[in-house]
């Protein structure tokens, strides 16, 4: 059926070739750069809750049922630095075992979130940060970016944000 659609739009491409004299027009794009080149991570930056260090898994839970639509939420210490990630998902997935919230309840968040993090600078280069992005382990590699500016908190960017270059 789909082949029976595309016999003739065939037909017209064969008729409207391009021959040799003809030129073929290619959009140009100012300063030289391709759209993609234009796009900033702010373009991308979502903000994030977060949670300190000190703080529980109990806690952390109350703080994602205040963000329903957060996909994480970003572990800072004490002077507002990001040290970890805590993928909501993931997180529910860990307290929702056998053990169930009981055994993670008065647990600091540190035991769960995730020790590396990407973190980038809010300056870097989109193209660069999907590259380290999918250069992380597999486990990881669906997890948020966090974005800071002079080492302090700005917001996150999610891995599918990323990957196609927009706002989902």
């Amino acid at each position: 059926m789909i082949s029976q659609m595309l016999k003739p739009l065939l037909r017209q491409a064969r008729t409207n070739e391009a021959t040799s004299l003809q030129a073929v027009a290619i959009p140009s794009f100012p300063d030289s750069r391709p759209p993609e080149d234009t796009l900033t991570l702010t373009d991308l930056l979502r903000s994030a809750p977060q949670v300190t260090t000190k703080q529980t898994c109990e806690q952390t839970l109350k703080v994602m049922s205040s963000y329903p639509e957060a996909e994480s939420i970003v572990v800072c210490d004490k002077h507002n630095r990001p040290v970890g990630i805590v993928m909501c998902a993931r997180f529910f997935f860990r307290v929702n075992r056998r053990s169930g919230m009981d055994g993670f309840q008065m647990q600091r968040i540190v035991k769960l979130m995730t020790q590396k993090p990407l973190i980038v600078d809010v300056y870097h280069n989109v193209t660069d940060v999907q590259q380290l992005a999918e250069q992380r382990a597999e486990y990881f590699r669906n997890d948020s970016v966090i974005v800071t500016d002079q080492d302090h908190l700005v917001g996150i960017v999610t891995a599918n944000d990323l990957r196609y270059g927009y706002r989902s």
